[in-house]
C-alpha cells in the first residue's frame, strides 16, 4: 500500500493565499508594529527598573486593540477584547491569532491552553499536506489555525524589548513544529507571483456593432 502522498509547501502557500486576503495580512502586519511602537512610547514614561514589565503589559493591550481592528475591518469577526486573552479571527478556513516570540524563544509558546487547542485545529492539514499517512485516507480540510508571530528580539533606545520581524506560520498540532512558516516580507511576494502564474480570465469579448443601413422609416442604430 502506497503513502498518501503529503503536497508540500507550495500547496501549503496556495491554501493560505486562497482563504487569506493579502489586505489583511498586511494590515495584520502594521497593527503589530503600530501597537509595538504606540506601546514602547508610552511605556518610556515608567522608572527603569518598572519599565520591562509594563511595557509588556503596555504594548499587549495596544497591539491586541490594533490587531482586533484589522481583523475586523476585513471581516474577521475577532472575538472580544478581553485582558490578556488572545483574540481571535476567522478568515476562510483559518482562525488567525498572533503570537509574540520574545528573542526567538520558540519553546515556551507552548504553555497557553488556548493556543495548544488552536493548533491540534490543523491535524487535517498535517495529514493532507505534511506528512501523508500511510493507513489513512487524507481527510478533507475544513478548518485550521494561522499564527501572525510577532519575534520581538531588539531594543529600543529606551531599553525596551521592540518588535523586529513578523512572521506567518502554520504550527503543527502538538506545537513542536511548524508546518509552514515564512517571513511576512517573503509571504507577500507569493500573492503577486500566484497572480502572475494563474491569472484569471475576466475579459469578456466584445463584438463591434455594425452600423445597420437606413431602409424606408429604419434609423439604423440611432
Amino acid at each position: 500500500m502506497s503513502a498518501v502522498p503529503a503536497s508540500g509547501p507550495k500547496e501549503l502557500e496556495r491554501l493560505i493565499i486562497k482563504n487569506v486576503p493579502r489586505d489583511a495580512l498586511m494590515a495584520c502586519e502594521d497593527a503589530y508594529y503600530g501597537g509595538d511602537t504606540k506601546g514602547r512610547l508610552h511605556s518610556a514614561a515608567f522608572e527603569l527598573g518598572h519599565r520591562p514589565s509594563a511595557a509588556g503589559q503596555v504594548k499587549h493591550f495596544f497591539t491586541n486593540e490594533a490587531f482586533h481592528e484589522a481583523l475586523q475591518a476585513h471581516g474577521a469577526e475577532p472575538s472580544p477584547l478581553r485582558g490578556t486573552r488572545l483574540v481571535v479571527g476567522r478568515l476562510g478556513i483559518f482562525n488567525i491569532a498572533r503570537l509574540n516570540v520574545p528573542g526567538h524563544k520558540w519553546v515556551s509558546l507552548r504553555r497557553s491552553a488556548t493556543r495548544k487547542k488552536l493548533a491540534e485545529l490543523n491535524e487535517a492539514i498535517e495529514s493532507k499536506y505534511v506528512q501523508g499517512d500511510l493507513f489513512a485516507v487524507a481527510r478533507e480540510v475544513s478548518g485550521g489555525t494561522l499564527f501572525i508571530l510577532g519575534v520581538v528580539d531588539g531594543l529600543d533606545s529606551n531599553g525596551i524589548a521592540q518588535l523586529t520581524q513578523v512572521m506567518v506560520a502554520l504550527p503543527a498540532p502538538d506545537m513542536k513544529s511548524w508546518l509552514y512558516i515564512s517571513t511576512m516580507v517573503e509571504f507577500l511576494k507569493l500573492y503577486d507571483q500566484l497572480d502572475t502564474t494563474v491569472q484569471p480570465d475576466n475579459a469578456v469579448p466584445r463584438l463591434k456593432k455594425q452600423p445597420q443601413k437606413k431602409t424606408g422609416d429604419d434609423q439604423g442604430n440611432q
